[in-house]
């Protein structure tokens, strides 16, 4: 992203569109995930909680690169329903996975002094398992929240036009 299209006022809203999407849907699916491997209330709370620095700053990020691989791909708006899911999964697989790997390599080498390779490695894969879930349903759920606040869609470009 240039230092333009960051001041761009469209460009800041879409970013905070995108924030806030994307804190409201890794709090609740992330929730739900934390109950699954056994957290209990306590655990959740404090995982969702440590997760809201990361997901406040990878999500303007993410969603530029969610428009990046919808132009790559030559993706429109009219494209069909599972072209645009396929795009969000592509999207979600090339950008979170690698950002949640190195949560977790520095997590464990905060706790462990060392970074734990096999536990990076079952991270990628158990997100890797779970996306085809979650990067298209996040997909929609960002989309759905842009066309609330009256930003464009992924598909339409927000980051590098006005709105």
């Amino acid at each position: 992203m240039s230092l333009e299209e960051i001041t761009n006022q469209g460009t800041k809203k879409a970013a905070l569109v995108d924030i806030g999407s994307n804190i409201t849907y890794t709090t609740i699916i992330g929730a739900g995930i934390d109950a699954w491997t056994g957290l209990n209330l306590t655990g959740i709370v404090a995982a969702r909680t440590a997760s809201l620095g990361t997901v406040s700053l990878t999500s303007a990020p993410y969603g530029w690169w969610t428009e990046k691989v919808y132009q790559f791909t030559r993706t429109r708006e009219n494209a069909n329903f599972f072209r645009k899911r396929a795009v969000d999964l592509l999207s979600f697989n090339t950008f979170q996975i690698p950002v949640y790997m190195t949560v977790v390599a520095v997590g464990s080498f905060v706790s462990e002094g060392e970074i734990n390779t096999e536990k990076v490695k079952n991270a990628a894969e158990n997100l890797a398992i779970l996306s085809p879930f979650i990067g298209p349903t996040l997909g929609v759920y960002m989309n759905i929240c842009r066309k609330l606040f009256g930003i464009k869609t992924t598909a339409e470009g927000a980051y590098n036009k006005s709105p």
